[in-house]
C-alpha cells in the first residue's frame, strides 16, 4: 500500500467496554493510538493556497476543516464487543495544535473490525451536553435547527471563471450521523499500543455516489436535509485506515 505523507493529527483513544462485567476494570488493558491525516486525492491537503480538482472538474481550495469523532467500537465475529462512551473528540484539520488527546482503557482481546462515527452520537448531541473548548465554540448547531453540535464544517472556495465561488459543507442533526467501518484484525495485548492512521480524502465529499458539481449546486448545506444527506452518502467513501 502506498503511504501518503501528510500533516498528521494524533490522539490516543483507548476504547472502553460497553459490557457490564464488574471485573472488567481488573483485566489487563491495551491501547489503540489513532492518527488523523487529510489529503485531496493523491495530494497532501494544504489549506488556503493550494487548489485541487474534484470529480466534477471544479478547482477548489480548502480554508477550514473541523469535525468530531465519537462512538468508536470494536467487533469480533459480527458482534460488537466494546464501545467507547467517551465524549466526542474534535479534529481540526488546519490547526493541529488545537486537537485534544483522549485516553481510555480497554481489556485485552482479539478483534476483527472497527467502526467510528464522524459526528456526535445521540447521547451527546444535545445542546450543552458537553463543554466545548474555546477553539470549538463555533461548533454549536443552532437551536432553531434542532440544537446540539456541528458534526463537520468543511469550507472553501472554487474557481468560477475569473471569479471565485464559496462552499460551506456543514453537517449536523442525529439523522446525519456518519458511521463507517473497516476490517481490523488485531490482538489487543496488555500494555501494548496499537497504531491506526485514519485518512480523510476530501475529494470524496464531491464524488460518489453523488457527483457534487459546485457550478450546479448551492454549496451551502446547513439546514438543508437533502444536501446534508448527499454528504452522508458520499461520506462513506471519504475515510480509509492504515494499520
Amino acid at each position: 500500500m502506498r503511504l501518503v505523507y501528510t500533516p498528521i493529527i494524533a490522539f490516543a483513544f483507548l476504547l472502553s467496554s460497553c459490557g457490564k462485567d464488574s471485573n472488567a476494570e481488573t483485566k489487563q488493558s491495551g491501547a489503540i493510538h489513532f492518527e488523523f491525516t487529510h489529503r485531496a486525492g493523491a495530494d497532501s491537503l494544504i489549506f488556503d493556497n493550494s487548489f485541487y480538482t474534484n470529480a466534477a472538474g471544479n478547482e477548489y481550495r480548502v480554508s477550514y476543516l473541523k469535525y468530531f469523532i465519537s462512538g468508536i467500537c470494536l467487533y469480533a465475529n459480527g458482534k460488537m464487543m466494546y464501545e467507547s462512551k467517551a465524549r466526542p473528540t474534535s479534529i481540526n484539520g488546519k490547526y493541529l495544535e488545537y486537537n485534544s488527546k483522549l485516553e481510555q482503557n480497554i481489556p485485552v482481546g482479539k478483534y476483527d473490525s472497527i467502526s467510528f462515527s464522524m459526528g456526535i452520537i445521540p447521547e451527546y448531541n444535545i445542546h450543552d451536553a458537553f463543554e466545548l473548548n474555546y477553539n470549538d465554540l463555533g461548533m454549536y448547531w443552532p437551536i432553531d435547527l434542532g440544537g446540539g453540535y456541528h458534526f463537520m464544517k468543511f469550507e472553501g472556495h472554487w474557481k468560477d471563471g475569473d471569479d471565485f465561488g464559496t462552499f460551506a459543507f456543514h453537517l449536523g442533526n442525529n439523522d446525519n450521523l456518519l458511521t463507517v467501518g473497516f476490517p481490523f484484525v488485531q490482538q489487543i495485548e496488555g500494555n501494548i499500543t496499537n497504531n491506526i492512521t485514519v485518512v480523510m480524502d476530501v475529494n470524496e465529499w464531491f464524488a460518489t455516489p453523488y457527483l457534487y458539481d459546485l457550478t450546479k449546486e448551492d454549496g451551502y448545506t446547513m439546514g438543508n436535509g437533502s444536501q446534508m444527506q448527499i454528504l452522508v452518502n458520499n461520506g462513506h467513501n471519504v475515510f480509509s485506515i492504515l494499520h
